[in-house]
């Protein structure tokens, strides 16, 4: 075991904190306020239900008060043994479970034991990773939850490489900063938690430190659970047929260091806010349409200047005449996102972004850089062939060149990683997946097929992929067509054949064939990497890129 970090405690001490000031609410049991793990093996085989019910399922992680379903008892589904009192609790529940006429407490552990074989560097890898989750509901009103994992991992050739060429602080995707650890692998540790409030029935208020992801895909152009953990406050109410989500955030700039030789009072990374809303409406019961806007701003550091802009706290504005009422340098995103329901057993979905752009040049089709949108557009069909949980996802994203990026550090990044797509910008990707579940017993099957344009390496230009770039350091300002740069392609297969032990937590015995060839102007690089697991699977973790 690595060295203690007590440092990258700080937050998960600052969670159990709050979770000790909520003690203080007394009011009757059955709060359930708590949200739905963000995993997508965790959610995929409950989409079905969710998707027939007419509920708002595109800011995630779900509020399970907020559903017209009872998510437990579609879990109950898996629950075997119930007669025998020892695998019942080991193989269908939480591990711990404290319950009182006006509380309930849950606990589990956190796991992810597995070891690997990488062909290409003929390298053995793998992933300790120990921790465990505590979540509760206090009253009719509070619900809390906090995790902790600290890990320890060897990782396959590309990803091993992404993470200490990409940056000095060697950041794991998704999981934060890490150090090296025996010189092959890498230490590093992530906590989250929230208190979950009830302030009215229409209106739910949660903070914490977490990440959130907005659409119903597999990837996210509004907002992924890409990046790292970040301190948010959620705002969600609901009238009629409408959804409003406010979402306020502090995010970290990595590339920028704060110490005493910098002439501030305080050491650390700067810090950059993101103020964001959401609007889902049910049109009808097949169609839903969700609107969304946000905007970044760095931290003034300016002698006197407050780091937070208050005129981004109103949460009924539209941003724009905001910034240019401030004559802000800030970095607004607007978006758009359905779903629309085709039959019982399958829905279309997908997202439009705006960056920035102006009418006449994208009329005039003359390649000008500042044109900066995306948009997906996918399917997903439940028990194809008529075979049940035979599940099926056809997804297409492209995002032109620049979209995200800007002139400051008020890009849309966090912690050295993007809020919204892992490849950034200027790409397009097509995914094909298959899942299948019979009883405990789980099939994955996975294609991506991804282009985008690079930058060269030492080389100032940017080509519109990196959003960490400066735009002003871009390659023209018109004439910017798709993939410009140092075009690359990447082909990744994977296979998981899984068992579940404990429905409760996700807990599975996994195995993992991936294939990934990765071809640029300049390079190639391949991987070929099989491992084995016994892991919790309730979180999201990227290497899919």
């Amino acid at each position: 075991m690595g060295k203690f970090n007590y440092m990258k405690l700080s937050i998960y001490i600052k969670n159990l904190i709050l979770i000790f000031l909520s003690l203080i609410f007394t009011f009757n049991i059955s709060a359930q306020h708590n949200n739905l793990p963000l995993g997508y093996n965790f959610n995929n085989f409950i989409d079905k239900e969710l998707s027939q019910s007419n509920n708002h399922t595109s800011f995630k992680p779900l509020i399970k008060s907020s559903l017209s379903i009872n998510v437990d008892s579609l879990l109950s589904a898996n629950m075997l043994f119930e007669k025998n009192i020892f695998k019942k609790n080991i193989f269908n529940k939480n591990w711990i479970e404290i319950k009182g006429s006006d509380y309930k407490i849950e606990a589990s552990p956190l796991f992810d034991f597995s070891l690997g074989y990488e062909v290409e560097e003929e390298k053995y890898t793998y992933i300790n990773t120990r921790g465990f989750i505590v979540k509760g509901d206090i009253g009719s009103k509070v619900s809390f939850h906090t995790s902790f994992v600290e890990n320890q991992a060897v990782f396959p050739n590309y990803l091993d490489s992404l993470i200490r060429t990409s940056t000095q602080d060697y950041v794991i995707p998704g999981q934060g900063r890490g150090r090296v650890y025996y010189g092959t692998g890498f230490d590093y540790a992530k906590s989250s938690g929230y208190i979950s409030v009830e302030a009215s029935k229409q209106i739910k208020i949660q903070f914490g430190h977490g990440k959130h992801f907005i659409g119903n895909g597999y990837r996210s152009l509004l907002l992924s659970d890409n990046s790292f953990n970040y301190p948010f406050l959620r705002i969600q109410t609901k009238f009629g047929d409408f959804e409003y989500t406010n979402l306020y955030a502090e995010l970290q700039d990595l590339k920028n260091y704060l110490s005493a030789d910098n002439n501030y009072d305080y050491m650390g990374y700067a810090k950059k806010y993101m103020s964001s809303h959401y609007l889902s409406y049910n049109i009808n019961d097949k169609l839903n349409i969700g609107v969304f806007e946000s905007i970044l701003w760095k931290t003034n550091h300016a002698l006197g200047a407050n780091g937070f802009d208050v005129n981004y706290l109103n949460p009924i504005i539209f941003f724009r005449p905001v910034e240019f009422s401030i004559n802000s340098p800030d970095n607004a995103l607007v978006g758009l996102n359905y779903r629309y329901q085709t039959s019982i057993n399958s829905h279309f979905y997908g997202q439009l972004v705006f960056d920035e752009f102006t009418l006449n040049q994208l009329k005039s089709d003359n390649g000008y850089w500042a044109n900066k949108y995306g948009y997906q557009i996918g399917l997903k069909y439940f028990d194809l062939l008529k075979i049940t949980n035979l599940n099926m996802q056809i997804e297409h994203n492209l995002v032109r060149p620049y979209t995200y990026s800007h002139w400051n550090s008020s890009n849309y990044g966090h912690y050295n990683e993007e809020l919204a797509h892992p490849i950034g910008a200027n790409f397009s990707e097509n995914i094909f997946m298959i899942n299948y579940r019979l009883n405990r017993v789980g099939l994955k099957l996975k294609y991506l097929s991804v282009k985008y344009g690079a930058d060269y390496l030492n080389d100032t230009i940017s080509y519109g992929n990196n959003i960490y770039s400066d735009y002003n350091d871009r390659s023209s300002n018109f004439g910017i067509e798709m993939f410009n740069g140092n075009e690359t392609s990447i082909d990744y297969y994977q296979i998981n054949l899984s068992y579940i032990l404990n429905p409760s937590t996700n807990s599975i015995i996994d195995f993992s064939l991936v294939k990934r060839k990765l071809n640029s102007e300049i390079s190639t690089f391949n991987t070929l990497f099989y491992s084995i697991s016994l892991k919790t699977d309730l979180f999201n973790h990227y290497y899919d890129f």
